[in-house]
Parts: C-alpha cells; sequence; structure tokens
C-alpha cells in the first residue's frame, strides 16, 4: 500500500513516488487548440513542434526576442480523440502559466489559435519511479485518464489527468495496492519534491531563473529544450550565436558540499547570494540547494563564472562564518538508469520509428543514444544509414568514419562508405571502399598470410591518404601559418603516419587558435598520451573539460572526463 514519506530516506526512488498534480510540484496548464495551432506553437517556441505525434511529449521553452527565458516547460501533444485540430498541452510550473498565456497571447495577430489556462479543469496524479512499476501502474488506468509520459525527478514517469468530479475510485484502488511514497503537500511532501527534482537538474521559475530576464544558454537548459534544426523563433539568433561563437559569463552548474561533513541544509547560502570565494571573490550566484540521496550529501544549483565552472573542479567558498568544499558537476546529479540503458532505449525507439518512416525523430533519438553511449555502435550505424536514406550524405559518410573508429572489421562500414560516396559520385572512393569491405567480409577465412596482405594494403592506403593530406594542409599553411583547420588537418595527418612527436606541435597551435574547438583538445592529449607525456595530457584533458562545459558540447565532455579519469585512476 502506499507508504508516506520519511524525510531522507535512500528507498524514496526505489519506490517511487504519486503526488496529486497541483500538490507538489503545483503545475499549471495551458491548451492550446485550433486550425494554427501546430504552425503557430513552431514558430514561437524553441523546440520541434512539427515532429510531435498524437502523445508525444517534448521539453521546451518560450523566449523573448532577447534570448531570456519566459518560461521553460513540457509540451504535450494531445492524442486524438475526435477534436478536428491538434490540440497541445503546455505543462508548467502554476506561476508561470498566467506570464506564458499573456506571452504567447501578445503574438496571435490572424493565427486561429485558442489559449486557455485549463489547470483547474482537471484532477491527476503524477507518477515518478521505477520503470516497471510505472508501467504496471499506467496499464490499469481507466480510459477516463489523459495520460502523458513525462519525467521530472529522473526515472520515468507520468501525468494522469481527469475531469475535475469524476470518480477516482478505481485510480485510487490501483494506488493503494502499490508500494508508492505518496507526498503530501506539506513542509514534508513539498520538501521530498524540491530534492527530487533538484537532484533531476530540473530549474524552478523565480529561484533557479527569473522569467524575462535570464538568457536561455545561462541555464543550461537549451540541450533539452531547443531544436537546433527547426526554423525560427524569437531569440533563435541569440542562443545560435552564443552556442557558436562564445558562451554567457555565467552558466548554471551543480555543486556538490564535500565539506563540512554533515553540514545542514539549512546552511546553506540562500537563493541569489553572491558564490563567494574563501577569498571574498564573487565567483557566482547560488540558486536552488537541497539534500541528495543519491550523493548522500548536499547539493546546490548555482550561476558560475567560465574560471569556477569546469566539472571536477573543487571549490574552497565562504558562507557566512562557514567554509564549504565544494565540487563542481554536470547537470543534472541524478539520471535514472544508467547512461548506457538509455542509450539503449533509445537506440531501440529509434529503429522503430526508422522503420515506420519517421527519420527525422530516429535521427533525433539515434543522435542522444550516441552522446549518450559513444561506443554503441549499433547507433552510429542506424544514424549513418537513416541520415544516407535522408540524403544527407555528407553527414552520413562522417558517421560512418567515426564507426570505422570503432569496429575496423566490420565490412558493412566500408559497403556504407562505397554506397555513399558513389551517391555523391565519387567513384573511385566507392571502388576502394568498396575492396575493403570485400576483404573483410572474407577475412575470417583468409589464411595468415593472406590476412597480413590484405593489413598492409589498409595501412598503405592509410599512409597514402595521410600523405596526401599532408601536402594538402602543407600548402595552405605556407600561406597562413596560423589556419585552425589547416593545424589541425596536419596534426592528424602527421598522427596517421606514426609521426606523433611532429604532430604534437601543430595540435597544440591548434588549440591555441581554435580554443573554442573541444574536440580538438581530445585529439591533441590523446597524442600526449601516446608519446608519454601524461601530465600534459592531463592538463589539455582540464582545458578541454572548461570548454566543453562553457559551449555544451556533451560529446566531447564524456569523451574528455572519461580520458581525465582514467589517467588520473592509473596515477592513483
Amino acid at each position: 500500500m502506499n507508504r508516506e514519506p520519511e524525510d531522507r530516506d535512500p528507498q524514496i526512488r526505489p519506490r517511487g513516488i504519486v503526488t496529486d498534480w497541483q500538490g507538489p510540484p503545483h503545475l499549471g496548464a495551458l491548451l492550446v487548440s485550433g486550425p494554427d495551432a501546430v504552425g503557430f506553437l513552431h514558430t514561437q517556441l524553441t523546440s520541434d513542434v512539427r515532429a510531435l505525434q498524437p502523445g508525444d511529449g517534448q521539453a521546451s521553452a518560450a523566449l523573448l526576442r532577447s534570448g531570456a527565458v519566459q518560461g521553460l516547460f513540457h509540451l504535450f501533444r494531445l492524442p486524438d480523440r475526435g477534436q478536428p485540430f491538434p490540440s497541445f498541452f503546455l505543462l508548467a510550473d502554476s506561476s508561470l502559466v498566467p506570464g506564458l498565456q499573456r506571452h504567447l497571447e501578445a503574438f496571435v495577430v490572424t493565427a486561429a489559435v485558442e489559449i486557455e489556462d485549463v489547470g483547474g479543469e482537471f484532477g491527476g496524479i503524477l507518477v515518478q519511479g521505477p520503470e516497471q512499476a510505472v508501467e504496471d501502474l499506467r496499464g490499469g488506468l481507466p480510459d477516463l485518464a489523459l495520460v502523458f509520459e513525462v519525467s521530472l525527478t529522473g526515472d520515468p514517469g507520468f501525468l494522469a489527468l481527469y475531469p475535475s468530479g469524476a470518480d477516482t475510485v478505481e485510480i485510487e484502488n490501483l494506488l493503494t495496492a502499490t508500494d508508492l511514497v505518496r507526498l503530501a503537500d506539506d513542509e514534508s511532501g513539498r520538501r521530498l519534491w524540491n530534492e527530487l527534482r533538484l537532484e533531476a537538474g530540473w530549474l524552478l521559475p523565480g529561484r533557479d531563473y527569473e522569467p524575462g530576464a535570464t538568457i536561455l544558454s545561462a541555464t543550461g537548459m537549451e540541450h533539452r529544450a531547443v531544436s537546433w534544426t527547426k526554423g525560427c523563433y524569437p531569440g533563435q539568433e541569440v542562443v545560435a550565436r552564443i552556442r557558436t561563437y562564445g558562451s554567457v559569463p555565467r552558466c548554471m552548474a551543480g555543486l556538490i558540499i564535500h565539506e563540512p561533513l554533515g553540514l545542514a541544509v539549512g546552511d546553506l547560502p540562500a537563493t541569489g547570494l553572491p558564490v563567494l570565494a574563501s577569498d571574498g571573490a564573487k565567483i557566482g550566484t547560488w540558486a536552488s540547494g537541497g539534500y541528495s540521496a543519491v550523493w548522500d550529501r548536499p547539493v546546490a544549483l548555482a550561476y558560475l563564472d567560465r574560471d569556477h565552472r569546469a566539472p571536477g573542479t573543487r571549490l574552497q567558498l565562504a558562507a557566512g562564518e562557514r567554509e564549504l568544499e565544494a565540487e563542481v558537476v554536470t547537470l543534472p546529479f541524478y539520471t535514472g538508469t544508467s547512461a548506457e540503458e538509455r542509450a539503449l532505449q533509445a537506440y531501440r525507439q529509434a529503429v522503430h520509428l526508422f522503420g515506420s518512416g519517421q527519420d527525422d525523430r530516429a535521427v533525433a533519438l539515434l543522435q542522444e543514444a550516441v552522446t549518450l553511449d559513444t561506443g554503441l555502435t549499433e547507433a552510429w550505424e542506424a544514424l549513418g544509414v537513416v541520415l544516407g536514406r535522408m540524403e544527407r550524405y555528407h553527414e552520413a559518410i562522417d558517421i560512418f568514419r567515426r564507426l570505422e573508429e570503432l569496429a575496423p572489421d566490420e565490412p558493412m562500414v566500408n559497403t556504407n562508405l562505397s554506397l555513399f560516396s558513389m551517391k555523391l559520385g565519387d567513384k573511385e572512393e566507392a571502388e576502394k571502399q568498396k575492396a575493403l569491405a570485400t576483404l573483410k567480409k572474407f577475412g575470417s577465412g583468409l589464411t595468415a598470410k593472406e590476412i597480413a596482405v590484405r593489413d598492409e594494403t589498409r595501412r598503405r592506403e592509410k599512409a597514402a591518404d595521410a600523405r596526401r593530406r599532408k601536402a594538402l594542409f602543407a600548402e595552405v599553411l605556407e600561406l597562413d601559418p596560423v589556419d585552425g583547420p589547416a593545424l589541425m588537418g596536419m596534426g592528424g595527418a602527421l598522427f596517421d603516419l606514426g609521426e606523433a612527436e611532429e604532430a604534437e606541435p601543430y595540435l597544440a597551435k591548434a588549440c591555441e587558435v581554435m580554443g573554442d574547438s573541444s574536440p580538438l583538445f581530445v585529439s591533441h592529449g590523446r597524442v600526449l598520451e601516446g608519446l608519454g607525456r601524461r601530465g600534459e595530457a592531463v592538463d589539455v584533458y582540464r582545458r578541454g573539460i572548461a570548454v566543453a562545459a562553457r559551449k555544451g558540447d556533451l560529446m566531447p565532455l564524456r569523451e574528455l572526463e572519461h580520458r581525465l579519469f582514467l589517467l588520473e585512476e592509473s596515477n592513483g
């Protein structure tokens, strides 16, 4: 049966929670409907509204033209239940709803759109917890419930809404039979909800960002809420310019408070106060804080400046009469199941979508999968295939080149490289890749001598390509010795030729010239590792982590953190 919450109980997540949707977390909803609802929302919000299918949802945001956040929320397309036009729910913190409604209505000029605050028209429950428990409960809900999949705590979950005044006995009976923790709308329930959503990295308006004032790029939420491939929306130019050319002075990060042990959450500095280094220097601004059962430590969100927000940084902070030792971490603090499991789940969903012709959605999921697990070769291959079917051949070739590094003996890699090279009219490359595919395909039946011949052929071809690139980049550098891409290309070509000692200065110079290219720091660090210069590699990886964190480059960030971890573990 339902259990009442116990403060800081580490078993709350394994059991899961249920709460009234208008209790903690105090949600509200806007209904957007009408003949022009799809087109209107697509031009006003940061997410790809047109990609939503009936019943689907996505994180989204509404921005001012300055790039400031009017609101962060979840957007759902309602299931088709006979309505003449697609309709949408904006699920947001209840304090945001009036402002969001006014903001969107200001852009309704000629569009046939209705925007209504419907939060008071529904009752509902929000369930978050282990996947199987969530699925079992969802499967037993009566037909009267309108169900949306949504994770607000980092765990799987759903929101079930039903008309106010509806008979909910059946739902209550279902809940009684579960082991879910029930959060009441009291001090304890609100505190526990705050700590769960804090671990998941979801921001509260008024505490973690100021609607209408905080730039989206500073919140770190653009990676959840922004589609980088859709058309224009208010504030897009600001968001894109920051992503491409620079960074905000202060950006949201996570802090784990390691010292002093036993620090009470109430002793954390209040939201809005300056984050002070032990020498009194102001390095940021405090946001939400709370206790994390996952880390068994107090944790906090904070806007930190460029020099202090790299993951892994240990900060000595002053908090009144206390000194705190805090570690900067990449948000969220808690990600539910492992990244590998979530990557595999995204891959499986993408394959299903690909099979049903929903290529754009499949690409988005596959990109998520390879970001979560860079070694998931199945996802890389599927991503390349889908991009090829969409006639994005150059991108597909880039993907299969990366996959070739992960799976050098897989013939399908070269088969696809051959196919897409032919599509681009590069017959010579297509024939070469076809021959490599044939060699790999029959490699298991070759004699040792034949395998040696095959490997030598590969080596010679790779060396020939590297010499060609070396000559090309040498010409460019003769004209412009500080051309960043040419420095990077020369370093890569020399490395492929086995000339790591000669490659390193070029990559070092490239890192100076192209200081915002986080993948470049990965390449430079690997060369230094190969040369046995491990201390220098550690420094390069740390610089790269700072760049990737500032730019929001999640895939290079994870690789840089992994390489740094391996070096520090082996040294320690």
